[in-house]
């Protein structure tokens, strides 16, 4: 599944902890037309190059749903940084 949401948390010790909930679902609909677009001449150029555009289609999509469940920490003396993509 594609993700739908990204949680970022950012610490920095004499502060409060800042929380950001964004929501990637409103990405994928801004997203939508364009590579709605964008797919016909990808194909055509691939297909020129003699390439299977088939492969490559399936591979950004396992990359794509393969994004879900990321955890990322960044650690420093001063700050850290986390975010996690559901």
């Amino acid at each position: 599944m594609i993700p739908m949401l990204a949680v970022l948390r950012i610490e920095r010790p004499p502060r409060r902890v800042l929380r950001l909930w964004l929501p990637l679902f409103l990405f994928w609909l801004l997203a939508l037309p364009i590579a709605v677009v964008a797919l016909p001449v990808v194909a055509l150029v691939l297909l020129v190059l003699r390439r299977n555009p088939l492969r490559l289609f399936a591979a950004y999509w396992n990359l794509l749903n393969g994004i879900s469940g990321t955890h990322v920490e960044m650690r420093k003396p001063r700050a850290s940084v986390y975010v996690h993509v559901y």
